[in-house]
C-alpha cells in the first residue's frame, strides 16, 4: 500500500475532552459554506496530507505559479477559504477562528496565519488555463470573496457526515484495503454514472493490481452534470450485481469539481495516494469541460511534473467495434475508423438521458444502469 503524501497522515481532530478549552480561546466566529466544509473534513482526516491547513501566501502562490508547494513538494490545486474584506480587517493574525456550517453541523477552529489577495485573472489563466467565463471554474473563481485567510485547522464537530456508509476516511480506506489484502490498489475517480467503457476501463485496470477502488466524487459540479444521488444509484447496483467484492470496493470523496482539467487529475492522484492506492487512472479528458483541454492534456501533465508516488495509468479512449465484437481502446485498435465505433460521448449520453432514448442509451450502458438514471425525474444538476 501506499505511503501518505508526504510522509505521514496528517490527523487534526481534537478529541471530545479538549474542545472546550479551545472554544473559550475563540476571537472571531465566521459561517462557510458546505463545500468549504468538505475542505475543512479533508484537511483535518488527512485526505489532503500533506496539507495541515488553508494555504498561506507563499504555498498559494507557489501552487498557482510553479505547480508546488513553497517546500517544493508537486501540488497543482489551491485549497483555499475567503472572506469579505469588511470580515478580513476585523481578524488579527494569530487570532483563533471558529469556522462553523450548519448544514453538516461542523465546527472547526482556524489558527489565523496569513491575510492576503491575488489577482483573480491571474489564478484562472493558470489554474484553469483560461479566463473565459464560460469555463464553470473561471465563473466560480469570479464570485469568491476577495481576501485569502490561511492556517492551520482543526476539526472539533462534524455532526452530519454525508452519506456515511460510504465515506471513509483514508485511514479507514487503508485498514479496508489491508483486510482484503490488497498490496495494490487502482484508484478511479467519476462523476458520472458508468458506462460501458468504464466498466471496461476498470476491469482492465484490475489485471495489474489487486483490488479496484471506485471513488466518486460528491459535491458541486456544474448544471447539466448528473447528480450525486444518480452516480451512487448506479454505482450501488453495479458493486452488488457485477463487481466482485474482494477485488471491488466503492467510497465516496466529498468535495466539489474544480474542472481544473490537467492539474485537477494530478490533485486527483495525491488524493487517491492519501487514500492508500497505489495506482490512478486518467482517462480522456480528465476533470475537462467543453472542449477547454486538449484530449490527453491531463495524462501529459505528469510528464511535466516530479513522480508524486502514485502509478499513473493512462487509458486512451475505450469504445466497442462491433466488427471486432469486442471493447477496445484507440491505442490497441487506432484501425477501426470512427463510424465504426460505437464510442460514448458525455454530451451524447446526456441528451439520450434527457430525450428518454432508451434504444440509444442501451447500446453505451447496461440496461439496469439506464433503468436507474431513467427513475428519476431530473438526473442533472439544475
Amino acid at each position: 500500500m501506499n505511503d501518505p503524501y508526504g510522509g505521514k497522515l496528517v490527523k487534526k481532530i481534537v478529541p471530545a475532552g479538549e474542545r472546550s478549552k479551545l472554544l473559550k480561546d475563540i476571537d472571531q466566529r465566521i459561517a462557510i459554506n458546505t463545500e468549504i466544509a468538505k475542505d475543512v473534513v479533508n484537511i483535518t482526516n488527512g485526505l489532503y496530507s500533506s496539507l495541515e491547513g488553508f494555504m498561506n501566501k507563499d504555498d498559494f502562490v507557489s501552487v498557482v505559479e510553479n505547480k508546488k508547494l513553497a517546500n517544493g513538494l508537486t501540488w497543482t490545486i489551491p485549497v483555499y477559504l475567503t472572506v469579505s474584506a469588511k470580515i478580513a480587517g476585523k481578524l488579527t493574525l494569530g487570532s483563533q477562528i471558529l469556522l462553523t456550517n450548519k448544514q453538516l453541523e461542523l465546527q472547526a477552529v482556524l489558527i489565523l496565519e496569513d491575510k492576503f489577495s491575488y489577482n483573480i485573472e491571474k489564478y484562472c489563466k493558470n489554474i484553469y488555463g483560461s479566463t473565459d467565463m464560460n469555463h464553470p471554474g473561471v465563473l466560480a473563481m469570479h464570485s469568491e470573496q476577495p481576501v485569502f485567510l490561511g492556517g492551520e485547522v482543526y476539526l472539533l464537530d462534524y455532526g452530519k457526515k454525508i452519506l456515511p456508509e460510504y465515506n471513509l476516511t483514508p485511514e479507514q480506506t487503508r485498514k479496508v484495503f489491508s483486510g482484503k489484502g490488497w498490496k495494490t490498489v487502482v484508484g478511479f475517480q467519476t462523476r458520472n454514472p458508468a458506462h460501458l467503457a468504464h466498466e471496461f476501463t476498470q476491469k482492465a485496470a484490475l489485471e495489474f493490481v489487486d483490488g479496484l477502488f471506485i471513488n466518486p466524487i460528491i459535491g458541486q459540479k456544474k448544471k447539466g452534470d448528473f447528480r450525486d444521488e444518480v452516480i451512487l444509484s448506479v454505482y450501488e447496483m453495479l458493486a452488488r450485481n457485477f463487481y466482485y467484492d474482494n477485488t471491488t470496493f466503492l467510497s465516496i470523496y466529498p468535495a466539489r469539481m474544480r474542472y481544473a482539467g490537467p492539474r485537477e487529475a494530478v490533485f486527483h492522484a495525491i488524493v487517491r495516494k492519501n487514500y492508500g492506492c497505489t495506482h490512478f487512472i486518467v482517462g480522456r479528458d480528465h476533470a475537462g469541460v467543453n472542449g477547454f483541454y486538449e484530449q490527453t492534456a491531463a495524462q501529459k501533465i505528469f510528464d511535466e511534473i516530479e513522480d508524486i508516488g502514485i502509478q499513473i495509468m493512462r487509458f486512451s479512449n475505450a469504445f466497442y467495434a462491433p466488427k471486432l465484437r469486442m471493447f477496445t481502446t484507440e491505442k490497441v485498435s487506432p484501425f477501426v475508423p470512427k463510424e465504426g465505433r460505437i464510442d460514448p460521448s458525455g454530451t451524447e449520453i446526456r441528451k439520450m438521458v434527457a430525450e428518454k432514448n432508451v434504444i440509444e442509451l442501451e447500446k453505451f450502458m447496461r440496461k439496469e444502469v439506464v433503468e436507474i438514471i431513467l427513475g428519476f425525474k431530473n438526473p442533472f444538476v439544475s
